[in-house]
Order: C-alpha cells, then structure tokens, then sequence
C-alpha cells in the first residue's frame, strides 16, 4: 500500500485530501503508515471510479466463457474489444477533467 501512495504522490505531488469507500480498514493503514492527507470516507467522492471499475468488469465478463455474454464470433469480440478501449479513453478523459476542476461538475 505504502508504494502505491509512493507512486501517485510522485505523479501527483499536491495531493490534498484522500477519499475512500466506507471501508474501515483505511484509517487504521493510513494511521500505520503515517499519511499526512486528511481521509474522508464517503460514496459520494467515490462514485465516478466505482462506476468505471463496475464497468469494467461488466464489459470483460464477455471473455468469460460462463457467462450469457460470450461471444464466439471473432468479428463481434473486435468491435467489443474497440468499444471497451474507446468507452475506458473516454472515462479516463472525464475523470481527469473533473480532477483539474478541483472535482467541481463541469
């Protein structure tokens, strides 16, 4: 965990606050590894990434044989594998928009 803090805090050295999920065990690594940011669990700071990692996984099940949505057809894994690229650009380029307007809606 404390690399992962290391390597963003590397690209995005004025980081000024960290928002998580609700899930306990953040305080208590962020207290152990000594984090300097003030921590705030919320959903409603979260909810832009959730959405994207939801939907990632929802687009790869494609590939998973034991689901409903696997396709055999290799034209049809091409455009899905192109759209999924294209949609994950597109989010990346939102979220980063959002992240330079200081998480304010655009």
């Amino acid at each position: 965990m404390k690399a992962i803090y290391n390597k963003v805090k590397r690209l995005r050295p004025n980081i000024e606050h960290i928002y998580t999920d609700e899930n306990s065990c953040y305080d208590v690594v962020f207290e152990e590894m000594k984090i300097p940011e003030p921590h705030t669990m919320t959903k409603a700071e979260t909810h832009l990434v959730e959405s994207s990692n939801s939907s990632i996984r929802d687009n790869l099940a494609r590939f998973n044989r034991k689901t409903k949505r696997f396709s055999k057809c290799i034209k049809a894994l091409t455009y899905a594998i192109k759209l999924f690229i294209y949609r994950a650009i597109v989010l990346i380029a939102i979220f980063v928009l959002y992240s330079l307007h200081g998480g304010v809606p655009m």
